[in-house]
């Protein structure tokens, strides 16, 4: 299928190439291969590092072989659940944010795949303009989530007492119970 087929389908103009979208790996899982081809076309023209997959199997045998931040997961796949393919994706990587897609979408079925985890819910047919904007919004989303790990690090590692460093289960224990015994340290006596 050519990019161009795959505006047709989006019904949208040729799109400008997205800056700095890299930073997103995404998985396509659909049983549709012209929906399939259409949506990867569309996001890898949109700068994305984009693999597909046309069945549950397949999904997650490329979740657990390489880098995947994103699914986009239809959820009415031939065989398998959606929703049942969610849960083992995020039982397997909890990481990765899903974003189901349905052709028979309702309210009931979006408030159902939220309520399962899923990071947004989008109808099919959707335009080329909608799948940017909610990839640049899982972006974002994912941004955020690194730099707050990093901070949580951050302060974790600047939490050791004086000039004893380690950041072990075995070092977190000792510097709980160095800070116990400092709490019950009798008046005029220096802590930490």
């Amino acid at each position: 299928m050519t990019a161009a087929i795959a505006r047709s389908m989006f019904a949208l103009p040729d799109p400008p190439m997205c800056e700095s979208a890299t930073l997103l790996n995404l998985l396509i899982v659909d049983d549709d291969r012209l929906v399939r081809e259409a949506c990867r076309e569309a996001a890898a023209a949109l700068g994305y590092n984009v693999s597909a997959s046309q069945s549950a199997e397949q999904a997650l045998w490329l979740i657990d072989s390489q880098e995947v931040d994103v699914v986009l997961l239809d959820l009415k796949l031939a065989g398998a659940g959606g929703l049942d393919v969610m849960r083992e994706i995020k039982h397997r990587r909890p990481d990765i944010e899903v974003i189901i897609v349905s052709g028979n979408a309702s309210v009931g079925s979006a408030v159902q795949v939220m309520k399962n985890g899923a990071y947004d819910f989008v109808a099919k047919p959707f335009g080329l303009q909608e799948l940017k904007l909610l990839l640049e919004r899982v972006r974002a989303h994912l941004k955020l989530k690194v730099e707050n790990r990093k901070l949580c690090e951050k302060l974790k590692s600047d939490k050791g007492f004086g000039k004893i460093i380690g950041r072990t289960p075995a070092m977190d224990k000792l510097y709980r119970m160095i800070g116990k015994a400092a709490q019950s340290a009798p008046p005029g006596v220096n802590s930490w």
